[in-house]
């Protein structure tokens, strides 16, 4: 289970949501989309534990259908490749070279390779929601611990974020130099983004972010409730293309800081992760 709750912090951090700004996302049906991330992470765990990590992964999208508001976009996982180090402990995960996998870690990412999840984004807010599905064995053995687990860092799901990740609109109106932001909050966690429009040529437009969010969740591991604190700053790049709203490529740093409360005590927590999304 160390090996799973190692494997999914790293994928968690990761998989920043971005919300949208006014505006409209204009695809094609059929059409699609390749993204390709590489994150490397420095954490400090508790206990004095400490990680690192890279990892890189592609998701295949494609819009199936659209109406006068809405997309509906498959997500589909088809790489993924992890190489963990915790206190000079190695773990690799290879999608591709799955004989030299560890097992527990096979376990919780075969199950989700090659199998497509539609999401359903507003065309104007970007809103992205997954639509319900049937949990699978491996969903009801492993789902509760790792869903609570992955709320430390965010509170959005993968699929939901890699989508909605594909997309950036720049406000009407907005001239080089502008600023604009928004606010986002669910039960756990609020969000708050801010844009600065660095640069416009032609149809592409460098958006410069910056994203602050607090989070406060409860982790349940083995009939035990923990209380886990966390806040994110992220500063990134995003360059997006102004007449579709399509994202060609994201680059963020964030430094994460929190502590998770056990045995009544405050175990501080922090993590720093480099990612780099290509959209193509």
């Amino acid at each position: 289970m160390k090996r799973i709750y190692i494997s999914l912090v790293c994928l968690a951090v990761s998989a920043i949501a971005f919300s949208q700004s006014a505006g409209k996302i204009n695809l094609a049906n059929g059409q699609k989309i390749v993204v390709e991330s590489t994150t490397d992470i420095l954490a400090s765990l508790t206990m004095g534990m400490e990680l690192t990590s890279t990892s890189t992964s592609v998701n295949a999208l494609e819009v199936k259908n659209s109406a006068p508001n809405n997309y509906i976009i498959s997500n589909t996982l088809t790489k993924l490749k992890m190489n963990t180090n915790m206190m000079g402990q190695a773990n690799n995960y290879d999608s591709e070279n799955k004989a030299g996998n560890n097992e527990e870690m096979s376990k919780v990412f075969d199950d989700k390779l090659n199998k497509p999840v539609d999401i359903t984004i507003d065309n104007t807010t970007g809103l992205a929601v997954a639509e319900k599905k049937k949990s699978s064995q491996a969903d009801v053995d492993e789902t509760n611990a790792t869903a609570d687990i992955m709320k430390i860092f965010s509170d959005n799901a993968s699929d939901d974020a890699i989508v909605s990740g594909a997309f950036e609109i720049v406000p009407k109106g907005k001239a080089v130099g502008d600023s604009w932001a928004d606010t986002a909050r669910s039960k756990d966690m609020k969000t708050i983004r801010t844009y600065t429009l660095k640069s416009i040529s032609g149809n592409e437009a460098v958006i410069q972010s910056t994203v602050v969010s607090t989070a406060v969740n409860k982790l349940n591991f083995q009939e035990m409730e923990f209380e886990v604190k966390s806040e994110t700053k992220t500063n990134g790049e995003i360059i997006t293309d102004i007449s579709s709203g399509l994202v060609k490529k994201r680059t963020s740093v964030a430094d994460i800081t929190g502590s998770i409360q056990m045995m009544g005590q405050d175990m501080p927590i922090s993590a720093k992760a480099t990612s780099t999304n290509i959209y193509k």
